[in-house]
């Protein structure tokens, strides 16, 4: 987990549509127009990683992928914000979480170093219930996660 840095997961139906929004509202957060979660702390590549591997047992699905501003990739003076989509297979394991795990799983995300015991597993539950609701929204309506991100 990176302090100072801002996340916020949301659905969307496809990649033009969140460029639009962006390009239109100077990259300010999707949140208001899409449906989201405000985690504000919990990256998609770390920390969301290792309870995707909880989930399943298995290494996660591959990494998030930039899909706005184009061209930044490689621009290390580049401060943001960013927006990446998520794998749909890791939307598709979120989305297969059984409410009856979400607090096992919690318990375990609590011990991650990037928390570094300053989130409890009720904070995590809450996040997890959040997360797999919307993922589940997502997978129905055939649209894929994403992330925005901000210092």
């Amino acid at each position: 987990m990176t302090m100072g840095v801002l996340y916020d997961y949301f659905r969307a139906p496809g990649p033009a549509e969140v460029r639009r929004h962006l390009d239109e509202n100077e990259g300010s957060s999707p949140a208001e127009v899409f449906e989201s979660v405000d985690l504000k702390m919990i990256d998609p590549g770390v920390a969301l990683s290792q309870v995707l591997e909880f989930a399943t047992g298995r290494k996660a699905p591959g990494r998030e992928r930039l899909i706005w501003p184009v061209g930044v990739a490689d621009d290390p003076d580049y401060l943001g914000p960013w927006v990446t989509v998520l794998a749909d297979e890791a939307r598709d394991i979120l989305a297969a979480i059984p409410a009856g795990r979400v607090s096992e799983l919690a318990e375990r995300w609590t011990g991650i170093e990037e928390f570094s015991g300053f989130l409890d597993a009720e904070f995590l539950s809450g996040v997890l219930t959040d997360l797999t609701a919307l993922a589940i929204r997502a997978r129905e309506q055939g649209e894929s996660l994403y992330c925005w991100c901000c210092l």
